[in-house]
């Protein structure tokens, strides 16, 4: 009986970490794909399609502004997901300051 609980266990455990390990793989897809489309100039080096009088060069880096910023918050939400464990530098993990550091 004892093996059953132990492996059943040992299961649960490698496919949650199998899971924590894709949630991560797409956090960090998803900040690398911003960095990726600004530096790929050719992707964006033109003047047309125009939107409201701006050339497409600048309205492009514009909307990745406003993406990256979305793909910012959703990658720290799945990496908080990931590893609930885990809290900012300086805090208990009720989120005040330890004794003796600054608010």
């Amino acid at each position: 009986m004892r093996n059953i609980q132990a492996s059943s266990t040992t299961v649960r455990e490698a496919g949650m970490a199998r899971s924590r390990k894709a949630i991560k793989v797409a956090a960090y897809t998803g900040l690398a794909l911003p960095l990726v489309a600004i530096l790929w100039v050719p992707l964006y080096a033109r003047t047309t399609p125009r939107l409201v009088g701006l050339p497409f060069f600048y309205w492009f880096q514009f909307v990745w502004i406003v993406l990256s910023v979305a793909l910012m918050a959703a990658g720290h939400l799945l990496l908080k997901r990931a590893d609930p464990g885990v809290h900012a530098p300086g805090t208990d993990p009720g989120g005040r300051p330890h004794p003796g550091e600054p608010a």
